[in-house]
């Protein structure tokens, strides 16, 4: 009968234990006989590290909500890093190569990051634009021309304006969503304080009480 009961108990933790666990898997063009991190930049906690063999690797994380997590290769310090949103449960497949290793990271298997992909591409457009003024600002700045900088230099606050309401208003049309309170918590800095209140007040019960969640009221 104990021993009947200890296989019983055995099988739960196992089970209990993998519940929340992350596996990363993939291949790095180029990559051999040289590391792969698996960093959480917000705590800057090293989750787990594989040694890339035949241009292959495996990493694995217990989380137990959705996290950006990142991925640096050949050193744990490198500037060489891809980041993405995790997600429990997940079984994750990220391509990539030595040479340009986060313009040409992929992740597959994870719907969180592929939808964060997208609003990520929509607000790099503000900063794209953001951007090209910029340029235009330094050239303006060149040629002592002071009222095409500060007239530049207003477009700029509008086109930023522009995102941060953009973020907010999808965080307050998807509070149900894991995306929302980490989209708040990246850019609160920039968000006005109201907002942010309304954004966590707002909120599902279970993402008020996520890691970014509870960050929106305790920085």
């Amino acid at each position: 009968m104990k021993k009947f009961t200890l296989i019983i108990f055995t099988v739960v933790c196992s089970c209990l234990s993998d519940k929340d666990e992350i596996n990363i898997s993939g291949e790095i063009k180029g990559l051999n006989n040289s590391f792969i991190y698996l960093i959480q930049p917000d705590k800057n906690i090293l989750l787990d590290s594989s040694k890339v063999v035949n241009e292959k690797f495996d990493l694995t994380a217990d989380i137990n909500e959705p996290f950006e997590l990142m991925l640096k290769i050949e050193s744990k310090d490198s500037e060489n890093s891809f980041s993405f949103i995790s997600e429990p449960f997940s079984k994750i497949i990220f391509t990539s190569s030595k040479e340009k290793f986060e313009f040409n990271g992929k992740i597959e298997n994870s719907e969180l990051n592929a939808e964060f992909e997208k609003l990520n591409s929509q607000i790099n457009r503000y900063n794209d634009i953001d951007l090209q003024m910029l340029e235009q600002q330094i050239q303006a700045l060149v040629e002592n021309n002071s009222n095409k900088f500060d007239s530049l230099n207003q477009e700029r606050l509008k086109v930023n304006q522009k995102k941060i309401l953009f973020i907010v208003n999808y965080c307050l049309n998807n509070t149900s969503n894991f995306l929302s309170p980490y989209l708040a918590y990246k850019y609160k800095d920039n968000i006005n304080k109201s907002f942010l209140e309304n954004i966590y007040q707002n909120l599902s019960k279970e993402l008020k009480d996520t890691y970014y969640g509870e960050k929106l009221i305790n920085p």
